[in-house]
């Protein structure tokens, strides 16, 4: 785990029905899935291939997250697959999922996207692996992302192109881990409620990052870690006069394992800069963190906290990155064994680098899936989000409301 000193882009693909988080244990509650309802995957030579169809129905109070709230019922059908290739001790995982909205009066806001992934790693003997991850997607930027026009006639758009390689060697209670990553963003052009059309051209960026991580395991429960990495973001469209050329830099302290049988996860805290070449945009330094501890606090019950900061790419040509804090607190509970409950409470503050404005937002969501069988489960949601707005009102405050019910197969 490791601060973000590039920028990062939140995106959302709707709501799923199955809750499935990816959690450090398997048998706990939140990830355990009884063995008479756990889907099998088909069999095709070497490859375990798990298709899977999602179709959600709901409503919405507030569909464009604006100060005058307009309500819609929409629909969600996301499709997925997943495909695991024995080459072991290597492994390859190839996984594809999409979502195709539609919206009853606003047919504004109808949009489909993709995300295509690749993810694998070859063992080197004893010394430890190589690991290699790649993707290919294009994304609807959702109404409520930090940064995003507030007069937009239409969702943004945009494509994402990434990839990381590195090695992992083990050498005795000593873990060092090297990488390299690359992402590449290109937002198409964007329709505002005026009629007019805009490009995005300002916000596409290649960025390439050096990262390390070396970490020393104490106990065999708990070890200690030390990380760094240097980035460089490349605008490649934009006029020069508002390039968003920068380098960064971000060291990180920490420790990861397990305090006790019941608690364990991931705690960082460091440093970060981030410097741009124009002067009109400005400058960070400053502490980060990052952080993912887990507590099991019965057979029935999962605690999970999750907080870091990033910087979001910023949809407004005066602002460069959207400094972001972001905490969520989750509890997933199992009352029976094909029953699962999860309840999420995320506090989001942005910050906008060259003007006055902050955002602070905080959402509670609670999701509930029944799986019937294997191959069967429903499941619904309640949301709300609430924004308030300080400053220079480049974004509006907003409430909303939304709810849904759908089913998800398993073939």
């Amino acid at each position: 785990m490791g601060s973000s000193s590039s920028l990062a882009q939140a995106v959302g693909s709707g709501t799923s029905i199955i809750i499935s988080p990816q959690l450090e244990r398997s048998d706990v509650a939140g990830a355990r899935i009884e063995p008479d309802f756990r889907s099998e995957p088909v069999r095709i030579g070497i490859l375990a291939v798990q298709p899977a169809l999602s179709v959600l129905g709901g409503y919405s109070t507030n569909v464009f997250n604006r100060p005058e709230a307009r309500s819609d019922a929409m629909l969600f059908v996301m499709p997925a697959l997943q495909m695991t290739a024995d080459f072991s001790p290597h492994r390859l995982d190839l996984g594809a999922r999409g979502t195709l909205r539609r919206f009853a009066t606003f047919k504004s806001e109808d949009s489909e996207e993709f995300d295509m992934t690749a993810d694998g790693d070859v063992e080197l003997s004893t010394i430890g692996r190589l690991t290699a991850t790649a993707g290919f997607a294009n994304l609807i930027e959702p109404r409520s992302s930090v940064g995003t026009v507030a007069d937009a006639a239409e969702p943004v758009s945009y494509q994402r192109l990434n990839g990381t390689f590195g090695v992992e060697m083990d050498l005795g209670r000593v873990r060092i881990a090297p990488s390299v990553n690359y992402q590449e963003l290109h937002y198409a052009p964007l329709s505002l409620a005026s009629g007019l059309q805009v490009g995005q051209s300002f916000r596409n960026t290649q960025a390439t990052r050096a990262n390390v991580r070396i970490s020393y395991d104490f106990s065999g429960m708990v070890a200690g870690f030390a990380s760094g990495s240097l980035s460089d973001i490349h605008s490649t469209s934009a006029p020069r006069s508002i390039r968003r050329d920068a380098r960064g830099a971000a060291v990180m302290v920490g420790f990861k394992g397990s305090l006790t049988p019941l608690l364990t996860g991931e705690i960082g805290v460091g440093y970060q800069s981030l410097s741009y070449e124009l002067p009109i945009y400005r400058d960070f330094s400053g502490g980060t963190f990052a952080a993912d501890l887990q507590w099991f606090v019965t057979p029935l019950m999962t605690l999970r906290l999750q907080a870091n900061r990033s910087f979001q790419n910023s949809g407004f040509r005066e602002v460069a990155g959207i400094l972001t804090d972001r905490a969520t607190l989750t509890g997933y509970y199992d009352p029976l064994r094909n029953v699962r409950l999860s309840l999420s409470a995320i506090y989001e503050n942005g910050r906008y680098r060259e003007v006055d404005t902050r955002t602070r937002r905080q959402s509670v969501k609670l999701n509930a899936e029944y799986r019937m069988s294997p191959l069967l489960s429903i499941g619904g949601y309640l949301e709300f989000i609430h924004q308030n707005v300080d400053g220079t009102p480049l974004v509006g405050a907003f409430t909303s409301a939304s709810a849904g019910i759908g089913i998800s197969v398993t073939p």
